[in-house]
């Protein structure tokens, strides 16, 4: 730990040294007040905090497989739809012309195969006796294959023609938030490329997400010791709304790291029923990893910053409701809910200054303790409540304050003396070494 050196106390210990006959007028100075918070100790996770967007578990688009004429739209914009519901038709009357096309084709070709199959059985003792010649016979029988070929054509035209009225009526193929029209009534569409509106499922949604490559092995090794999944907690972007999240599960890892950003993906599936997160909204992700056991945590707001790093400003109880301060440097963990940090450098329990003017301490690292509201916290602990009370402390840590800086200024002004003294002495060694170095001069 390093300690707090005042200038001003210093200025004065040199001053007592360079004037030993002059009286230093006496100043009496009473503590700064403080907020102090205890640093706290708890096993917290380690993490990884980044940035994904979600996505629709599934997304489609609504193309006709048939073209035609829209004759009637059946969904109103922004609707959830459910899969097998009719969202818009197509002019039915070709499609329907077609199938019963396809019927009399096919009832011509099962009336050909009937008479044909009675001709080959007219004929078949015939040719058994060699009334009817073997080619003949073989001819007929061609025939009726010919025939079975064609029935079979004109079923699977029938069928074709079934499948294409069916798709006059536009389906949603699956549950979801329906979009907006695209194409009206009235609008003539092709097969395969109008688009006539998009369906997104939102009850699940994906969330991906990146890390850097780097953890990427973390990650995977969290993820084989927890049966192949990781968790994760997805929340809004937006600070006011970070209240907002979800525990979610990854179980996906994208097989190539992005050279270009050196980062992994991931993706992620939210269970979304209440609709909290919508497709394509950007989200904030923490992974969590293994766990910090005894971490220490202090409010973010504690940690300041010097030439030589992060720092925090530590209080030991003195006497009579007064502190000493030090300034220890510490390293800096990663946030936690709350406006927590893990640090490194300082132990739980330790009390750490939350707010306390620095140009104030400049008279002395010597403080009361106070609350956010500037009320006098005595020695019990306890806020005081009467004047009495107030004067009374005040006096008392004013006369303590003095104390510790008169013995700060005595401490200095010997550190100075000393120092002085080893000056002299490097001075008086120098000079006298230069002498040797010079030759006598023979009188």
């Amino acid at each position: 730990m390093k300690e707090i050196f005042i200038p001003a106390v210093l200025a004065a210990a040199f001053c007592l040294v360079a004037c030993e006959k002059k009286e230093t007028p006496k100043v009496s100075m009473p503590p700064t007040p403080a907020t102090l918070v205890s640093a706290v100790g708890k096993s917290v996770p380690s993490y990884i905090s980044t940035l994904g967007t979600t996505a629709s578990l599934q997304s489609v688009n609504i193309v006709p497989q048939v073209s035609g004429q829209i004759v009637s739209v059946n969904f109103k914009q922004g609707d959830m739809v459910k899969a097998g519901q009719i969202l818009a038709v197509v002019d039915k009357r070709p499609y329907e012309a077609a199938v019963k096309q396809a019927e009399g084709n096919l009832r011509q070709a099962k009336a050909q195969l009937k008479i044909d199959e009675l001709q080959v059985e007219r004929n078949r003792k015939l040719a058994k006796d060699n009334y009817v010649d073997k080619q003949t016979f073989d001819s007929l029988l061609a025939k009726v294959e010919i025939d079975k070929g064609i029935v079979a054509s004109s079923e699977a035209a029938l069928d074709d023609a079934k499948i294409k009225l069916d798709w006059c009526d536009i389906k949603a193929p699956s549950d979801g938030k329906i979009g907006l029209y695209n194409i009206d009534a009235g609008n003539v569409v092709a097969a395969g490329t109008s688009v006539i509106t998009s369906i997104e499922f939102v009850d699940k949604l994906f969330v991906d997400f990146v890390i850097p490559s780097q953890r990427l092995y973390d990650a995977m090794q969290k993820m084989k010791a927890d049966d192949g999944k990781l968790n994760i907690t997805v929340s809004y972007l937006e600070d006011d709304m970070s209240n907002r999240k979800r525990q979610a599960k990854v179980q996906i890892v994208l097989n190539k790291i992005r050279y270009e950003t050196g980062t992994a993906v991931l993706r992620g599936e939210i269970e979304n029923s209440d609709h909290m997160f919508w497709p394509n909204q950007p989200v904030r992700v923490v992974l969590d990893l293994d766990e910090i056991k005894d971490a220490v945590l202090i409010p973010d707001i504690c940690i300041q910053t010097n030439n030589l790093g992060p720092y925090v400003y530590v209080a030991s109880p003195y006497k009579s409701g007064v502190y000493i301060v030090k300034s220890v440097q510490v390293k800096k963990g990663q946030m936690y809910e709350g406006d927590m940090r893990g640090v490194e450098g300082i132990k739980a329990g330790d009390l750490v200054a939350d707010r306390v003017s620095q140009l104030r301490l400049q008279a002395g690292p010597f403080i009361y303790r106070a609350t956010d509201k500037g009320a006098i916290i005595g020695a019990d602990g306890k806020p005081l409540t009467t004047p009495e009370a107030m004067r009374s402390f005040m006096v008392e840590a004013t006369k303590i304050a003095d104390e510790l800086r008169a013995e700060m200024m005595k401490k200095a002004a010997a550190a100075a003396a000393a120092a002085s003294e080893k000056q002299s002495a490097m001075k008086a060694a120098i000079k006298a070494a230069e002498e040797v170095k010079q030759p006598s001069v023979a009188k």
